[in-house]
């Protein structure tokens, strides 16, 4: 049930009068979000739904064992080994070892879509009770509420409990102001989502699926060109959870915060998918020491997180192999110095060039991401550097238009919460905004189905 559906709006349009009708009872609230998000999930697979029960329960029975058991330690691995082993057999097994999975009728799913984001929820739970940051939750409804909670279910962004879960536990309140922000949150994710990325999605299929044919400025366009798409599409989504989820008074992580202005590697890292960032921060990159006491220590606990990012993206040697690549690139900054000081921030001439060097290092490793195999993946670069046919391409110059557009109004809106937020602007001039908007994504909405979400079939 994608979020810019009209099976969404009418499940939301139902479901949001009812939720503030209990405005005064938050557990009721808890219990509706869980009913909701359980019939959401459902619409995908309801054997997910079966699922997420198991890995509930598990998360439930094990957070108050780490409590009140001596053998805390013990438990913590128990739990946690029983939370992965579902997600590596549902999304793994049949690739490393064979066609187990396929056997058990349970683990045979239209789409594993949502299974990566609530699993790392769950051992978020279970390792923060460990660490005295959270005690357990002692009504199961208000865990299944925060495990389920529809607005990111299907693709993150992924919470972190010691920080998120407690708002589940209070009362909620919703104003015009946080209307108004929820609006321009998803206003903006569905321009995003829906115009730019379905612009994008044709062009970078037809120069993928036809790259042996194409000369070589084909090829980069559509590195280029795909790189926006993954954004767009991801961004948009992730800007319509957080304008859902403040609909319904629930305050969500953001996912994205400009990340093709950065102007280093180590920057954009800090702009990009934050919450997986954030999450293997607290739980790999920490535990593991850190920066440590020297540079090598360092880079090989940032190289162990890029490979544990690309575990984390897919059964697909070509995602470990982008997740490494990625990692190499961010050493290699460290080891040449080419990182940047959170509080620099200077442009300029050698800034825009440092923008649009990341941007191109890091679309190079979206062939590993895009590519449907290794040979694939190795063939698309090979021709990236064939020499003799340098057409000019004819295809896809809108989006990229577009794309550009974006990153302009990105890097003018730079000092604002939000490049959507204009609430500095006049009343006058915020509504005849928010009705072009509204009239512009009518106007644009294509005439076929939108395309899927690129991040649900992780």
């Amino acid at each position: 049930m994608p979020f810019n559906s009209i099976h969404f709006i009418y499940f939301f349009g139902v479901i949001c009068p009812i939720y503030w009708l209990f405005k005064a009872n938050y557990k009721v609230q808890n219990l509706i979000l869980l009913v909701g998000s359980l019939y959401f999930y459902s619409q995908v697979d309801l054997k997910l739904c079966v699922l997420w029960g198991v890995i509930f329960m598990i998360t439930s029975s094990l957070g108050k064992s780490i409590e009140t058991f001596q053998l805390r330690k013990v438990t913590l691995t128990l739990g946690l080994l029983l939370i992965f082993s579902q997600l590596f057999i549902a999304k793994y097994y049949n690739w490393l070892i064979g066609d187990f999975s396929h056997t058990i009728s349970i683990y045979k799913f239209v789409s594993t879509i949502g299974l990566s984001y609530y699993t790392l929820a769950a051992c978020s739970y279970l390792i923060d009770i460990y660490r005295k940051k959270l005690s357990p939750v002692t009504n199961p409804i208000t865990l299944g509420a925060y495990l389920s909670f529809f607005p990111q279910l299907l693709s993150g962004p992924i919470p972190i409990a010691y920080k998120d879960l407690p708002q589940y536990s209070q009362p909620r309140n919703i104003t015009i102001n946080s209307v108004e922000d929820a609006g321009q949150r998803i206003l903006w994710g569905i321009f995003k989502k829906v115009i730019v990325s379905g612009l994008l999605a044709k062009p970078v299929d037809y120069i993928f699926y036809n790259h042996s044919e194409l000369g070589i400025i084909y090829l980069w366009l559509a590195i280029i060109l795909y790189s926006f798409q993954v954004y767009m599409d991801f961004s948009g989504y992730s800007d319509m959870a957080w304008g859902i989820a403040k609909l319904l008074g629930i305050k969500i992580n953001a996912n994205f915060n400009s990340p093709f202005i950065s102007r280093t590697i180590d920057e954009f890292w800090r702009r990009w998918h934050l919450s997986l960032s954030a999450w293997l921060k607290e739980y790999i990159y920490l535990p593991l020491g850190g920066r440590g006491n020297s540079k090598w220590q360092y880079m090989v606990n940032i190289f162990i997180v890029f490979f544990m990012s690309g575990v984390w993206h897919g059964a697909n040697a070509n995602f470990i192999l982008w997740g490494s690549f990625n990692g190499l690139l961010f050493l290699f900054a460290i080891l040449t110095g080419w990182t940047r000081e959170k509080n620099d921030v200077q442009y300029g001439i050698k800034g825009f060039t440092s923008m649009f060097l990341v941007f191109l290092s890091i679309a190079f490793t979206r062939v590993f991401f895009r590519s449907p195999d290794f040979a694939t993946a190795i063939t698309y670069y090979k021709e990236m550097f064939r020499l003799g046919d340098y057409s000019i391409p004819d295809i896809g110059l809108e989006g990229l238009g577009l794309s550009l557009l974006i990153v302009l109004i990105e890097w003018l809106q730079r000092n604002r919460s939000h490049p959507a937020d204009i609430s500095a602007w006049s009343l006058p001039f915020r509504i005849a905004s928010y009705a072009s908007s509204i009239i512009i994504i009518y106007w644009a909405w294509p005439t076929q189905n939108p395309t899927e979400y690129i991040y649900f079939k992780f």
